[in-house]
């Protein structure tokens, strides 16, 4: 496969003069920011996508499949998980020699991750896969796409090395920038000397446009000034929580719909401070539980209690339960967080949303804006008690981590839903599986 000069633009450009080649079977990470590009840029490798500029040339060999990032059509009778499972097989199952997926692992359970990585790593073709699971991008591909500042960067080795190389990179190109730009104002400095002296006298002016044709050759051999990193700004206000007072304790709780008895006398006792992550395949009950937690749903017997004065904070993985799609983002903020217009928009602005976004309607983000609305959200509401189900789904690599230090610093108490595994070990001292309807360690 080979990718030569292709660009592609919207209302901005994406990404310019892409060059690129595939020679042997090979696994590839596409990584980036929410919003860089990544999905059109696997589209136009799947011939999905109109290529403006540039083309991309594959083997007269290659067969291609393509999994797109949200599965429906005639799958719509199973969950977002079993929909993945199906299509994964029947791609890696196929005589298709190249397989391009789009964040294949969302809504997969820990025991179907584990599955689809080894799929992955036994893989005899090309695989170039988008995905945030750090866990499986250090075990299972063995090359790094980085689609940044409108350019996508290789890195012909895996994951690991790739983070220490970029970092490396970032902070020479930064150091010598830093170096350039003094040596810039410098001449800047000269050049304005230059032109009083020109000014006064005519024999200078040889001089000074000397001197303005080295100012100018020396800014055109400069690096480019490295980009402020962006990462999230998460942050809440709380009381300080007693240690031993009771945030959340759950007694003989049940629940089922018709003939499936999803919880059956399930009992947890949840101290405030504590950080719980509660892991189990899917259709086990996990978000219903989350949703009996938080109010959201009704339960059959037994007993909930929240301890008293604790607000909570919910995360749904389904967008569409909690997002209004056809408001605007300022006006679903202002419904939970009452702030006015422009402390709203400042606020906002804190999530990486850009001003521009911000009077768009929902519909119009793509699923990690969605997310990061979400938080917006109900983290404006300094909740005590956060029950978070599948919060890294959709969220790029840089997201992820400034939920998880956030997640790491907060001093209220969690309950979390997560298939990052990484995100689980950082954050949680106590983990739970459902089994037959109960909790178990």
């Amino acid at each position: 496969m080979h990718v030569s000069g292709v660009s592609k633009a919207f209302a901005k450009p994406l990404f310019e003069g892409v060059i690129l080649n595939v020679e042997k079977p090979v696994h590839i990470a596409l990584i980036g920011d929410n919003g860089s590009g990544k999905s059109t840029f696997l589209k136009m490798l799947a011939g999905l996508e109109t290529i403006p500029e540039g083309q991309i040339v594959w083997g007269k060999d290659a067969k291609v499949g393509y999994l797109e990032q949200e599965i429906g059509g005639d799958l719509d009778t199973v969950s977002g998980g079993e929909r993945k499972i199906i299509k994964i097989a029947q791609l890696f199952y196929s005589d298709n020699n190249v397989l391009l997926l789009d964040e294949p692992d969302n809504h997969l359970d820990l025991d179907n991750k584990a599955w689809f990585e080894k799929l992955v790593k036994s893989y005899p073709g090309i695989v170039v896969i988008i995905s945030h699971d750090r866990t499986f991008l250090r075990s299972a591909v063995d090359r790094i796409w980085l689609l940044e500042e409108e350019k996508i960067q290789d890195f012909p080795f895996g994951y690991n090395k790739f983070q220490d190389v970029y970092e490396e990179n970032i902070s020479a190109r930064k150091h010598l920038w830093e170096t350039q730009e003094k040596e810039r104002q410098r001449l800047e400095n000269l050049v304005a000397e230059f032109q009083k002296k020109a000014a006064a006298s005519a024999k200078m002016a040889n001089q000074y446009h000397a001197m303005v044709t080295r100012y100018n050759r020396f800014v055109d051999s400069m690096v480019a000034k490295p980009q402020e990193k962006k990462n999230l700004s998460l942050n809440v206000n709380l009381d300080k929580q007693h240690k031993r007072k009771t945030a959340v304790f759950l007694k003989n709780l049940s629940k089922s719909y018709g003939d499936n008895h999803v919880l059956k006398d399930l009992n947890l006792h949840v101290f405030c401070g504590e950080k719980i992550a509660i892991n189990a395949p899917n259709g086990s009950g996990k978000s219903t539980l989350l949703n009996i937690i938080s109010g959201r749903i009704s339960f059959d017997s037994g007993e909930v209690y929240l301890g008293p004065n604790l607000k909570i904070g919910y995360y749904t993985q389904e967008h569409t339960q909690a997002l209004n799609e056809n408001a605007t983002m300022i006006d679903e903020l202002q419904k939970d967080v009452h702030l006015h217009y422009y402390d709203a928009v400042n606020y906002l602005k804190r999530f990486m949303f850009a001003e521009a976004q911000i009077s768009s309607q929902i519909k119009y983000l793509s699923g990690g804006q969605k997310s990061r609305l979400q938080l917006a959200k109900f983290l404006g509401t300094n909740p005590d008690v956060l029950i978070l189900d599948e919060p890294t789904n959709h969220l790029d690599l840089k997201t992820v981590l400034s939920l998880e230090n956030f997640l790491i610093d907060y001093s209220g108490t969690l309950i979390l839903v997560s298939h990052d595994r990484e995100l689980v070990d950082h954050v949680c001292s106590r983990t739970l599986s459902i089994y037959n309807g109960q909790l178990q360690k």
